[in-house]
C-alpha cells in the first residue's frame, strides 16, 4: 500500500486560558493540509443554535501523504500559531480506515468521497468522527436543526457514563467557516463503540426518529485509529486508559 493510496489526519484539541468567538472567524490551519476543519466546542445559546464561543476547540487536518501529516504532528508549534495562548494540547495522527455518507469539509457535499481511506484496517486505539449538515437551511428548519442539536448533547451524555467511552466533543463549524461540523469519539475498543451506536440507548433511539422523522439533510461517519499521539484532553493522554 503506497503511501498516496489513502489520506492521513492530524486531529487537534486544544483548550485555551479564554473564550474565542468563532463567529466567522477560522483559526489558521497549516499550510501542508488539503482541508482544515477547526471548531468550537461552544454550548448552545438563547435562540437554541450554539455560540461558536468557546475555550476548547477540536478538529482536522487532511494530508495526502504520511510524510506532510508527521511533520504536523511532530511540530504543531512551527504549524499553529495560535498555540501560544493554549492551556492543553492533545495531537494525534490518525489513520482512516472507514468513511461513509455526506459532507461539506472539502469546500463542497461529497457522498462517500471526502476522504480516501486505508484499504486495510491497522488496528489500534478507535476514534469516531461523524457529521451532519442541512441543503439550505430556512425557518421552516429552525425547531428541527434546535432539537437535533439538544439530541447530539443528550447522546453525548449517555457516551459519558458508558466505561467503554474514553473522551467526547462536538465541534460546531457552520457559523465559524460554513461547512459542516463534527462529533468526536474515542473508545476502548470496537466493541464498545458497536454497543454504544447501535444497540439499544439514546444514540441508536435517535438513528430511529431520524429514519422515521428526519433530524438532518446530510450525514457522514468515518472510523480511524491513532497511530501516535501526544499532549493531553481533560489531563490525560486517552489512548493511554486503552490498554
Amino acid at each position: 500500500m503506497s503511501d498516496e493510496s489513502h489520506d492521513w489526519i492530524v486531529f487537534q484539541r486544544i483548550r485555551f486560558a479564554n473564550p474565542i468567538d468563532g463567529n466567522g472567524k477560522p483559526l489558521p490551519g497549516p499550510q501542508k493540509a488539503e482541508a482544515w476543519r477547526f471548531y468550537p466546542a461552544s454550548p448552545p445559546g438563547e435562540n437554541g443554535a450554539r455560540t461558536s464561543v468557546s475555550d476548547e476547540w477540536g478538529g482536522f487536518g487532511l494530508y495526502a501523504t504520511r510524510s506532510d501529516a508527521e511533520e504536523v504532528f511532530q511540530n504543531p508549534d512551527k504549524h499553529l500559531p495560535f498555540l501560544g495562548d493554549a492551556v492543553e494540547t492533545y495531537h494525534a495522527l490518525v489513520l482512516p480506515f472507514a468513511h461513509r455518507g455526506e459532507v461539506n469539509w472539502r469546500g463542497d457535499v461529497r457522498s462517500n468521497a471526502t476522504i480516501a481511506v486505508s484499504a486495510s484496517d491497522p488496528g489500534g486505539p478507535l476514534v469516531v468522527f461523524t457529521s451532519a449538515g442541512y441543503d439550505n437551511p430556512g425557518p421552516d428548519d429552525v425547531p428541527r436543526i434546535g432539537k437535533f442539536l439538544k439530541e447530539v448533547d443528550n447522546v453525548q451524555a449517555y457516551y459519558a457514563t458508558l466505561p467503554g467511552n474514553l473522551r467526547r466533543a462536538v465541534y460546531s463549524g457552520v457559523p465559524v467557516d460554513g461547512h459542516d461540523g463534527m462529533t468526536v469519539s474515542l473508545w476502548k475498543d470496537d466493541k464498545a463503540m458497536l454497543a454504544a451506536a447501535y444497540k439499544p440507548g439514546h444514540h441508536r433511539t435517535q438513528m430511529d426518529y431520524h429514519r422515521d422523522v428526519g433530524h438532518f439533510d446530510r450525514s457522514s461517519f468515518s472510523r480511524a485509529r491513532i497511530i501516535s499521539s501526544k499532549g493531553t484532553w481533560d489531563g490525560t493522554d486517552p489512548v493511554l486508559e486503552m490498554s
